[in-house]
């Protein structure tokens, strides 16, 4: 994992700290976001995107942060409570957020991407996701599936 990362091996990894703020960095900077634009536009041009067939869904990420009752996380915007129900009829909730994803269903690589807090519904996001991939990476696309 540190060779993956780009750490040497006889040296000390940063802190968590460090690594946090580096990424807060990265975050409010924007340069994440260019950077995936970017990198996605350079898997289209080498052809491991097709990018006509797209599939949009979502998946909770639980959050760290200390838990709080609904009304005083709906006033944050930060991590919320979320629920859906599984394949047998249950009630899963869980206090985080999501990550709504569309992804390219030849290559099964996400072509964009959208983390909102854990109530928000899947359908709101659907149509911004579409145009962020008409708008920022300029593609037509045939097919949109969605549950």
């Amino acid at each position: 994992f540190r060779y993956q990362c780009g750490f040497r091996l006889d040296k000390r990894v940063p802190s968590i700290s460090t690594l946090s703020r580096v990424f807060a960095t990265i975050t409010e900077k924007g340069l994440a976001k260019t950077l995936f634009v970017d990198l996605v536009s350079q898997c289209r041009e080498a052809g491991i995107i097709g990018g006509t067939h797209l599939a949009i869904d979502s998946t909770a990420i639980s959050a760290y942060e200390r838990k709080q009752p609904k009304l005083r996380s709906q006033e944050t915007g930060n991590a919320n409570w979320g629920a859906k129900y599984d394949t047998f009829g249950n009630q899963l909730t869980w206090f985080g957020y999501k990550i709504h994803l569309a992804v390219d269903t030849a290559s099964e690589l996400p072509v964009s991407l959208e983390v909102t807090p854990a109530h928000v519904y899947d359908g709101e996001i659907a149509i911004p996701l579409m145009k962020d991939i008409a708008e920022n990476l300029g593609w037509k696309f045939k097919f949109v599936m969605m549950d």
